[in-house]
């Protein structure tokens, strides 16, 4: 490694290559250091790569990636913009709304949508690119309660551990290097401020140091490192580690239908030969705001099984994470024979991947839910040390009843106003059964380094520099303020897209 840097970025997942590119593109000379923990793709033996939650289970493992690529190498590639109402506050969601709108972040949108291959106006205006409406109206909304959210899935997926060593080929100034662990930032000497980090090769402490150094390590791992930092004013960041959001997700509620339904739109179909898009419903702003309820979606999925199925969907979480096993050279042996006995599981895999077994007289009601912000749901030191001098830290992710609520006050409306439009009935009483029980992180671990326009009520600003600090800035889910519906990624790319032509520029 160089002695000095102009830029040093911990992590190589999304947000961080985004980061670097965006940076690069504007100063081509700039001289970077990438630092990952982990040595593989997979890293299982990393000292970080051990989190589970003390409070609600996260019902996945992994729930996140420690290794090159980051969580690009557990991402599904699904793609959406938050809505331009999740920037805002809403009196009815305790603290709600960003520092920025949806107009500070729309060109850098788009510039991730230019870099898969598709135009960012598809999100607003699909039927400018296939025949959306003919499809969509396969299923009976009542347009006055429900709105159509559109996701956009490329069929290239992104892994960034390959995209880095492109970049890396590009731009000679850039270093990478692996089996380094971030640790902290102790208190600046003679002006320079060092990043502390464990050289797991040579199992030592060692510093680094930039102009300005950007934390792209996720929302479980960034507040252990900043809340171990003496650089940081003690105190002064009330919330840093709290509020911690995931996308409380899972099935809930089976309809039947009286004759058979082809909707397709609904679980992915072909926008051109590289793209997929799906939709999701959600219920309009005024009734949601009417009920207290935050931005939560659903999908309309097919179902080959009557009732209430925990096995599937026990199976379905496995499945979500099976690429960690393969990567760790391990077969998926407990998965693969689980899928065999599931002929529900394999039907609705072949309906996703394919389109076949399209036509379907059952549907499951697929939550994707808005959590909302607090400080009891976050990351916490305890008073135990690891061998390089942290004090570890403990997760608790706490999904309030106002969170639980989300899916049980809408099934009214989704009774009454959309399946009994399509002549479809419930299976089973959703009042015998807990959502609570049913539900599992989506991998989404938002919110614990919150942007906020003061340190009271939050840790970056607008631009993501550490409140109170004058050169650390984060840069992934960790500085959501709230969650909205969408998975994160797109957004996590945009604002590195933007800040990375912001720290150009300084």
């Amino acid at each position: 490694m160089n002695n000095y840097y102009d830029l040093c970025v911990v992590g190589t997942g999304p947000s961080a290559f985004f980061l670097v590119r965006s940076f690069l593109q504007k100063c081509p000379e700039g001289r970077i250091l990438v630092l990952e923990a982990g040595t593989k793709r997979i890293d299982k033996v990393a000292a970080i790569s051990h989190k589970i939650s003390s409070d609600q289970d996260f019902k996945l493992i992994p729930s996140y990636n420690i290794g090159k690529g980051g969580t690009s190498q557990l991402w599904h590639n699904v793609l959406a913009p938050l809505d331009k109402e999740d920037f805002e506050a809403k009196p009815w969601i305790e603290n709600s709304g960003w520092p920025i709108s949806m107009a500070d972040l729309e060109v850098h949108y788009g510039r991730v949508a230019q870099f898969f291959g598709f135009d960012l106006d598809v999100f607003e205006h699909p039927e400018k690119y296939m025949d959306y409406i003919g499809e969509a109206e396969k299923v009976v909304v009542d347009s006055e309660v429900f709105e159509r959210k559109v996701f956009i899935h490329p069929k290239r997926y992104l892994r960034t551990d390959s995209t880095f060593t492109t970049i890396q080929s590009m731009y000679p100034s850039i270093d990478i290097h692996y089996g380094m662990v971030a640790l902290r930032f102790p208190r600046a000497e003679s002006g320079e401020q060092p990043l502390e980090i464990w050289n797991r090769e040579k199992s030592i402490v060692e510093k680094v140091y930039a102009t300005n150094y950007a934390l792209c390590a996720g929302a479980l791992n960034n507040p252990e490192i900043l809340l171990n930092s003496e650089a940081l004013p003690d105190g002064s960041l009330p919330w840093l580690g709290c509020g911690l959001m995931d996308h409380p997700m899972g099935n809930f509620y089976q309809f039947r239908y009286q004759e058979k339904h082809e909707a397709k739109l609904y679980t992915g179909m072909k926008l051109s030969n590289d793209i997929n898009i799906k939709v999701a419903l959600k219920l309009k702003r005024d009734i949601r705001k009417r009920l207290g309820l935050a931005n939560s979606a659903f999908y309309l999925r097919p179902s080959f099984s009557e009732g209430f199925n925990d096995k599937t969907e026990e199976l379905k979480n496995g499945l979500l994470t099976v690429r960690s096993k393969i990567l760790s050279l391990r077969p998926p042996l407990k998965e693969a024979i689980s899928l065999l006995r599931n002929i529900n599981m394999v039907a609705q895999i072949v309906q996703y991947k394919t389109g076949l077994f399209s036509a379907h007289d059952l549907t499951d009601c697929m939550f994707v839910t808005e959590q909302r912000p607090t400080k009891d749901s976050g990351v916490f030191l305890t008073e135990h040390k690891n061998p390089y001098g942290n004090y570890t830290s403990s997760i608790k992710w706490t999904v309030s009843d106002l969170d639980i609520n989300e899916v049980t006050a809408l099934y009214p409306y989704l009774r009454d106003n959309l399946m009994r439009l399509n002549q479809a009935c419930p299976t089973y009483d959703p009042a015998n059964y807990d959502w609570r029980s049913r539900l599992a992180s989506a991998a989404h671990h938002l919110g614990t380094v919150r942007m906020s326009d003061a340190s009271e009520t939050g840790c970056v600003d607008k631009n993501l520099k550490l409140h109170n600090v004058n050169n650390i800035y984060v840069c992934d889910g960790s500085v959501f303020s709230t969650s909205g519906n969408a998975n994160p990624t797109m957004t996590c790319m945009a604002l590195a897209d933007r800040l990375g032509g912001y720290l150009a520029k300084i």
